[in-house]
């Protein structure tokens, strides 16, 4: 199966809303977000700035260990899961047991930088980013650009600047693969922040699999 020209997959998966997002208010409560650690220099400042995150499932089973790029694998739930069952519910639900998983946000008026996951981070290509948003602003959206289109001089490109890109503002309480494969990035527009939980799938997995088909 070959998924990696469609920017954009909402899965046929139903989430309660209304628990996802009052586990995540009874996280905030007691929790912080640490910023997060870029291992690229040129945007170290700007990622720390613009992108937090708290895990649920890490490599050490701690709060703020995988706050930085790196295998995705991870396999130690962290003390959120006495806070929010229903997130690792919805982690086991759609097939991404076995790696990370975090609730990250993007702080208001902030975007990150254009890049790819597998041409640049080591991702391969069967692991697919998933992104399940809890706190959606309305002028927040997620855009994606072809790998032949991109050059490196085109980092820090405005969406607008780019003659063919999918643009789409996705919606809190519904799942979507977001393509990693292509270079991506998101933008916040406005003055509240975008919240997500965001983990990782296995495509060779016939469950996976089964979920990416009934939902294409």
């Amino acid at each position: 199966m070959n998924i990696k020209d469609i920017p954009f997959i909402e899965l046929n998966i139903n989430i309660d809303y209304d628990k996802l997002l009052s586990e995540y208010k009874a996280l905030e409560k007691k929790y912080s977000f640490e910023n997060y650690k870029t291992k690229y220099w040129p945007v170290r400042k700007k990622y720390a700035n613009a992108w937090s995150g708290i895990c649920l499932v890490s490599s050490s089973g701690k709060l703020y260990s995988d706050m930085y790029e790196g295998n995705p694998t991870a396999a130690e739930k962290t003390e959120l899961k006495s806070i929010c069952p229903y997130y690792y519910e919805l982690i086991s639900k759609l097939g991404g047991d076995g790696f990370r998983a975090r609730i990250m946000r993007i702080a208001p008026n902030e975007s990150l930088v254009w890049h790819s996951h597998v041409l640049e981070h080591g991702q391969p290509e069967w692991q697919l980013t998933c992104q399940i948003p809890i706190i959606m602003p309305d002028s927040f959206e997620y855009c994606v650009v072809h790998r032949n289109e991109f050059r490196w001089w085109k980092r820090f490109y405005k969406p607008g600047w780019f003659k063919n890109i999918w643009r789409k503002r996705l919606e809190a309480g519904k799942a979507y693969i977001f393509n990693s494969y292509h270079y991506h990035n998101v933008y916040n527009y406005t003055n509240d922040y975008r919240v997500t939980l965001m983990l990782y799938l296995d495509l060779r997995d016939q469950k996976v699999r089964n979920l990416i088909e009934g939902s294409l």
